[in-house]
């Protein structure tokens, strides 16, 4: 083990040597550069939502420069004076925008594989992300970038300036490279989007219809350097710690990228979603941590429900008592030849105990498909264990509507409780007619030995799932009609573990119409069919359960002046024979630009649910459950943000019934003792973030809260909400301090 954390150190620190940086070039917004004249230009933008392919109201133009310092873009929105412009200032990497915006995303490779989001706000808020599998996206990846912006009376113009050493890419044929490029301009006040080119995420294909463009290219070297140290007072315990780590990066040109991290410390300054689990599936996690983030999309694959690299993994719960586990280092590896691209991936985690990680992959691009290869490796010495998964994935385009992608894995433990091996597969067919009709047909297989998840994640194994789905979207209608689309959709999910058994399989079928007003209505009716559940006994027999319908109606309005609101009613059977109903409310308050404030309320109430006790016992609770959250935004000036986040679940749960799984896998009444209860989490988490400089910050962050069982769950859900906000399991004050050189 010594020897494995010596070598992995000892890695890292070979592979970093000072590189030569490069100049920016002033980015202010305005096009006053005499460069911009011989910019390629495009114009031909049209509405891509909703989905009609029309002229927009108002002209989009943008632009794009290779230069020795990096792709520069600019956008020029023409909107007069007299047309509303939403400026409302949204934080870092926020999924949507509260205001007017621009997007661009790059596919460096021009294979179609991945591509890179820029997303820039009228009040110069932006996002970054990356899209794999056509049209998976995720925004937990930052790069350093530069953008700004300029209003002017009839427009407004934005300026963005993308280093080239900010992704691996392939090289190029001489000295240019065939990129795929995408524009999108969203006019807030209709929620409206005007693109080039015509490319939809909608269709089956997103990345793969980007506009090929041929641009000279450069090489850049980049060294960073990013030293941290983090202070945690723990009120609870009068204890004071500190720690000190740092991250170092080294990118020799597009093609070769080197990330590691020594000591890390990844304290959260972004808080997890509360959750109250008692399914018997684990609860899936986002990362937040930037070194699992940064150029981590080569390890993406597309997986129903699983991932073969689940980072979240690493520096979590450990093998001996649960406790969370600390990391001596990581690294990772990220590049391209002429023929392939490649990622490598370790980490080992501290002390004896400490668990090591490692992934390699290996994709060969193409324009019209691509072969992957993954292998991920888990040592776990505390547990005596290895896991070895191998996964050969593929993705086929055949013309402009057909798609074909897959996956074939295979997991193998070695462990001193019992050796395995196991497989399993995955394949989807993506088909569109045209702009109104689409078709997916999958079949996903897990055999009753597969295990993904020692580096890795899946809900369950033993499973056969086909999958059909049909969307339908109309964009047709008059101009006094007050839609501008409807989709329907209509999806059918038929399940059966590998032993043959019948588990419930589910029909859905839904309506979501986007007004010309901007608001949105969204209309759901589900059916799942009666079968086995394998999985709530947690292996103590599977029992039959009966149709149950799940139905809900959802209405929300764009921001008008201050306000924004959505309503969402649910009807849904959760256990045996009964029904349950939900709403769930949002209101956003928009006071000034630099200041908004969400509150969400949702209440459940539940005549028949029905969770798992004990070995073969099973009962039913009258449930009464209220979630909620408050979100408050201020930036009180340039690079400052304070955040306030409140979030809490009360759960009052009165017993109904006893059951016991029969003979016959039938539930039968019990008079088995079953006792009510009550749970309540809480979190709150104040935070400061002052940016120094790009990907160097500042935080003071204030955190309490905990999970906590109620002894007396008589009390009423009012009085478990107020109970809520006093608990204390945790409560510190943390500085955290990081600087990139």
């Amino acid at each position: 083990m010594h020897f494995i954390k010596t070598k992995l150190i000892f890695i890292i620190i070979m592979a970093f040597f000072p590189a030569i940086g490069f100049a920016a070039i002033n980015v202010d917004g305005r096009l006053d550069e005499t460069e911009w004249v011989d910019a390629q230009t495009f114009r031909d933008f049209v509405v891509i939502d909703p989905l009609t392919l029309d002229t927009p109201r108002f002209p989009t133009e943008a632009r794009l420069l290779s230069l020795p310092e990096g792709i520069a873009v600019a956008f020029i929105c023409e909107q007069p004076s007299a047309e509303t412009r939403t400026r409302t200032i949204t934080p870092l990497d926020t999924d949507s925008f509260d205001a007017d915006s621009v997007t661009l995303m790059i596919d460096f490779d021009g294979t179609g594989k991945i591509a890179y989001e820029f997303s820039i706000s009228i009040t110069n808020s932006y996002r970054d992300g990356i899209v794999t599998s056509e049209n998976m996206m995720s925004y937990e990846w930052d790069g350093v970038w530069q953008h700004a912006v300029a209003e002017e009376p009839e427009r407004w113009t934005v300026e963005v300036l993308i280093p080239w050493s900010i992704a691996a890419m392939r090289e190029g044929s001489g000295d240019t490279s065939l990129m795929g490029i995408f524009f999108q301009r969203q006019m807030h006040e209709r929620n409206e989007k005007f693109a080039f080119p015509d490319a939809s995420t909608e269709r089956a294909r997103f990345v793969s219809d980007f506009a090929k463009i041929e641009i000279k290219s450069y090489t850049a070297h980049e060294f960073i350097f990013v030293p941290y140290v983090t202070v945690l007072s723990d009120l609870l315990n009068d204890r004071t710690t500190g720690k000190t780590g740092m991250d170092l990066f080294w990118r020799s040109g597009g093609k070769f990228q080197v990330a590691a991290t020594i000591n890390p410390d990844f304290g959260q300054v972004e808080s997890d979603d509360l959750v109250i689990n008692f399914s018997a599936s684990e609860t899936q996690y986002g990362e937040k941590r930037p070194f699992f983030t940064e150029n981590q999309g080569i390890f993406n694959t597309f997986l129903p429900n699983g991932s073969i690299f689940y980072t979240r993994r690493i520096g979590g719960p450990n093998d001996n008592d649960g406790g969370a586990s600390d990391i001596d280092g990581a690294l990772k590896i990220i590049g391209s030849t002429d023929a392939i691209n490649y990622g490598f991936f370790a980490a080992q985690e501290a002390e004896d105990i400490g668990r090591s990680f490692y992934a390699g992959r290996v994709v060969f691009p193409s324009g019209k498909w691509s072969l992957g290869a993954t292998t991920t490796y888990t040592e776990r010495p505390f547990l005596e264990r290895t896991a070895l998964v191998n996964s050969i994935d593929y993705t086929l385009n055949l013309g402009k509507s057909f798609m074909m992608r897959g996956q074939f894995f295979g997991s193998n433990i070695d462990a001193d409780a019992g050796d395995s091996n196991g497989s399993g597969s995955f394949n989807d067919i993506l088909y569109s007619i045209d702009d109104r009709w689409f078709y997916e047909a999958s079949l996903l297989y897990f055999n009753d030995t597969l295990d993904l998840n020692d580096m890795g994640y899946n809900q369950r194994k033993s499973l056969i799932e086909p999958l059909l789905r049909v969307e339908y979207q109309q964009t047709d209608f008059s101009e006094n009609s007050r839609a501008a689309s409807v989709s329907w959709s209509w999806s059918t999910l038929i399940d059966k573990n590998t032993e043959g058994d019948r588990l419930p399989s589910s029909i859905m079928l839904s309506r979501r119409e986007k007004m010309k007003s901007g608001a949105e209505m969204d209309i759901r009716i589900g059916l799942n069919t009666s079968g086995y559940d394998d999985l709530s006994s947690r292996g103590n027999g599977l029992f039959w359960l009966n149709k149950r319908w799940e139905n809900s109606i959802s209405y929300s309005t764009p921001r008008r002046d201050a306000w924004r609101k959505s309503l969402t009613l649910n009807l849904f059977q959760e256990g045996y024979e009964g029904w349950a109903a939900g709403l769930e409310g949002n209101v956003t308050w928009y006071p000034q630009e630099k200041f908004n404030l969400d509150f969400s309320l949702k209440p459940e109430w539940s005549r028949d649910w029905l969770i798992w006790i004990q070995g073969n016992q099973l009962g039913t609770f009258s449930r009464h459950q209220v979630t909620g959250e408050i979100n408050a935004n201020w930036f009180p000036a340039e690079r400052h943000e304070i955040r306030l986040r409140s979030q809490w679940i009360t759960i009052n749960a009165d017993a109904m019934q006893s059951y016991r799984i029969g003979d016959n896998s039938r539930l039968a009444r019990s008079n088995d003792p079953l006792n009510s209860f009550a749970k309540i989490n809480f979190a709150l988490q104040l935070r400061y973030r002052y940016e120094i400089a790009p990907l160097s910050y500042l935080y003071l962050v204030y955190s309490r809260g905990g999970l906590e069982d109620i002894e007396s769950p008589s009390r009423s859900t009012l009085g478990l909400i107020g109970e809520s906000m006093g608990i204390r399991k945790s409560d510190q004050i943390m500085m955290k301090l990081s600087y990139r050189f």
